[in-house]
């Protein structure tokens, strides 16, 4: 799969033309006005702006290349930065048509969104913050509901001033003015700023020196500004400032946290490297025997998964067929993985029947399973020379069968207990029969859950229909298939369970 899925690439497409889009505008709408036509002052807070855009649009592509590398989410800090550059467009619109009269309209139009910018960027700055402090206690929460309400009043007061002119006036000859209130517009900027610094404050153990003063400068840089241009009418360079420092403390938060990074994915790639090597993976297995064909995949959602798959002779005439999906992600189920993996199959090749191992598997699993992690289980043993077979389903998904070539149907019959659930759970065998040709196709929910950007499932009735393309095919290009349908149904979107198939065709003894 791709860096992008589909609709994140459109994402970005429709992004990046905006972005281009309002830089052009810009510097069309600067000549289109004219350079002799307008103060020194002007062209200098203009020429900022779209200075200021141009590095939004690359801090843009920087932060989205970066999502998809680390999985880090910056939705704020998106959110922070759109807002900054819409601010630094029209700011650089309001110089423009400032002293003509027949935009006056527009003028009081792109003022009022201007206005707009400054509370709403603090709103995402102090989001951004807290999720990057990873702030959640009840001081915090409380404070967080009163920036939201002061979000609501302040955009409220901003509306009113276009009936009001509280805050400033566009007069009939075009011109912008600012009224005596018009202070009371940087009040709630100021309060989320100076909450930002008190929760950096609080928590600046838990950062490292470089992220508490960028935090800091942050909060600082629109203070020091907002003081500047009430004392010098005329500048307005906040938004290309504010975007220098968030081109600084993305550079300098995102290091530390790449670095942290860094040493998890080597420690990921290690788990995942052992991981695989615990699963079988030399097909086709025993080539020697021609009682059956069988084969095995497993894509995990994460570096590491929690499903597994087993496939081993327990004696010369017996093969024990094992898939399982422990609950939960990442290296905790890994672990629990590895260590149910083992029991299943001591338990199977020291001759417990299915029924018999899983019960005794349950018994060690739940000895000291604090985390309460579970496992559920499929797993089956089966004669060659006769076909006869037993298999016990533990809280697993139902298996598909082929007889004689034909189709598959799901084989559906109520479960036993997952593993690590029940204590002194028993384990219900069943029996059944192969011949010539059948089919056993085995799955963790991965398959079924498989989401598209939709978020509609792939469902059993669409891996049925995959299976049921061609039934003659081996069990490795069934498997193809499926996988195949999945990509295409999926369209690249990130998938969050892990998805594994086995697929188990008996020939029988040849004559």
């Amino acid at each position: 799969m791709g860096i992008l899925t589909e609709k994140q690439k459109k994402r970005v497409l429709i992004t990046s033309t905006v972005y281009v889009t309002l830089i052009v505008l810009s510097i069309v709408f600067l000549f289109i006005r004219g350079l002799a036509d307008l103060r020194d002052i002007y062209i200098l807070n203009i020429t900022a702006d779209i200075f200021g855009m141009a590095m939004g649009y690359l801090l843009f592509v920087c932060t989205i290349i970066d999502v998809q590398k680390t999985g880090v989410s910056h939705r704020y800090f998106l959110y922070l930065l759109n807002t900054v550059i819409f601010g630094l467009f029209t700011d650089a619109c309001a110089w423009l048509v400032n002293y003509m009269p027949q935009l006056r309209w527009l003028n009081l139009i792109d003022n009022t969104c201007y206005y707009m910018c400054a509370p709403i960027a603090a709103y995402f700055f102090w989001l951004y913050t807290m999720t990057y402090l990873k702030l959640e206690d009840k001081i915090i929460k409380t404070l967080g509901k009163l920036v939201q309400a002061g979000l609501l009043i302040a955009l409220l007061l901003i509306i009113i001033n276009l009936f009001t002119g509280i805050y400033f006036t566009v007069d009939a000859s075009g011109a912008y003015q600012r009224e005596k209130y018009y202070i009371v517009s940087t009040i709630y900027g100021l309060f989320v700023m100076l909450s930002a610094l008190a929760a950096v404050i609080v928590e600046r153990k838990q950062l490292e020196l470089h992220q508490a003063v960028t935090l800091f400068l942050y909060a600082l840089a629109p203070i020091a500004i907002s003081l500047l241009t009430i004392a010098v009418y005329g500048l307005s360079i906040g938004y290309a400032v504010l975007m220098l420092v968030m081109l600084l403390m993305y550079c300098l938060l995102n290091v530390s946290q790449g670095r942290k990074k860094a040493v998890v994915d080597r420690e990921l790639h290690l788990a995942s490297t052992i991981q695989s090597r615990m699963l079988p993976r030399t097909f086709p297995y025993l080539p020697d025997r021609h009682e059956f064909d069988i084969y095995a995949a497993m894509t995990p959602a994460k570096e590491v998964g929690g499903d597994f798959y087993d496939l081993f002779m327990v004696d010369d005439d017996h093969i024990a067929l094992v898939i399982a999906d422990v609950s939960g992600k990442g290296i905790p189920a890994a672990l629990f993985m590895m260590v149910a993996k083992g029991l299943i199959r001591n338990r199977l090749i020291y001759g417990d029947s299915p029924g018999t191992a899983l019960a005794n598997v349950n018994a060690q699993l739940m000895d000291g399973n604090t985390s309460s992690m579970f496992v559920t289980v499929w797993a089956a043993l089966i004669e060659l020379s006769t076909g006869r077979g037993i298999a016990v389903n533990a809280g697993h998904e139902h298996p598909a069968i082929s007889r004689s070539y034909g189709n598959y149907e799901l084989i559906q019959y109520r479960h036993s207990p997952a593993l690590a659930v029940v204590e002194g759970a028993s384990f219900k065998e069943r029996e059944f029969q192969m011949n010539k040709g059948d089919t056993i196709f085995v799955y963790t929910d991965g398959v079924a859950e498989a989401t598209n950007d939709d978020d509609v499932l792939f469902g059993t009735d669409r891996m049925l229909a995959a299976l049921n393309r061609e039934t003659f095919t081996m069990p490795k290009e069934s498997i193809d298939r499926v996988m195949n349908s999945i990509d295409e149904f999926v369209e690249g979107a990130k998938q969050f369970d892990d998805i594994t198939m086995l697929c188990f065709r008996y020939f029988g003894r040849q004559s």
